[in-house]
């Protein structure tokens, strides 16, 4: 997989090519620091997967994701921004983003959402999901406490039953993707990237589930 990264703040964009890195080792990671730099860059070799700062000077906003889904509909777009709010959001994945991650999010909790959105996933903050979206705030209060919601906590007891994410999906009458966010959720509010990581965390500082 290649994979691109659009952001104007070598900083920032040094996190992402280390969090891109661990999430996906055998990945080629370019970056580029405009979006007709990126453009030119997709031109010479396309990428798969391409994180795009929404901040960009010039082409900022949902415009410029509106021009590089326009020029390369093939490739997987992950919006990269400071804005989180839910509006963005929203109108971020009505432009076919393929996941959402704030800039704020942990290094963690990054690389498991690149790893979702790598294996074909959509990636969206757990607070704004579904019906949740009116109490983003205070779900993001949450998750940064490491305290789970009722549906986390429902996918986070099929988990540890030994079920995977499409079976737990099942057994609770929920969309696999839906699953899938809250798994990550859950990844994120223990610090672990695997089952049985989760597991031994889980055991150790208490699930909640009961």
């Amino acid at each position: 997989m290649n994979i691109l990264i659009v952001d104007d703040h070598p900083i920032v964009a040094e996190y992402l090519r280390a969090a891109a890195g661990r999430a996906m080792p055998e990945a080629g990671v370019r970056t580029a620091n405009s979006l007709e730099d990126a453009l030119e860059r997709m031109g010479e070799q396309p990428a798969e997967l391409v994180l795009l700062d929404l901040g960009l000077p010039g082409c900022g906003g949902i415009e410029s994701l509106l021009r590089f889904r326009s020029a390369y509909p093939g490739s997987r777009v992950v919006v990269i921004t400071s804005e989180d709010a839910s509006v963005v959001i929203r109108g971020a994945l009505a432009a076919g983003a393929a996941g959402f991650i704030p800039k704020t999010a942990g290094p963690q909790l990054m690389v498991n959402a690149l790893r979702l959105v790598a294996e074909g996933g959509r990636y969206v903050p757990p607070e704004i999901l579904g019906t949740e979206l009116e109490q983003g705030s205070q779900a993001a209060d949450n998750s940064k406490r490491g305290v789970l919601t009722e549906r986390q906590r429902d996918v986070l007891e099929q988990l540890l039953q030994g079920r995977t994410i499409g079976q737990a999906a099942q057994e609770l009458g929920i969309a696999e993707a839906t699953a899938k966010h809250h798994a990550l959720a859950v990844y994120a509010a223990y610090g672990v990237s695997s089952r049985a990581d989760l597991i031994l965390a889980a055991t150790r500082k208490g699930t909640g589930t009961g």
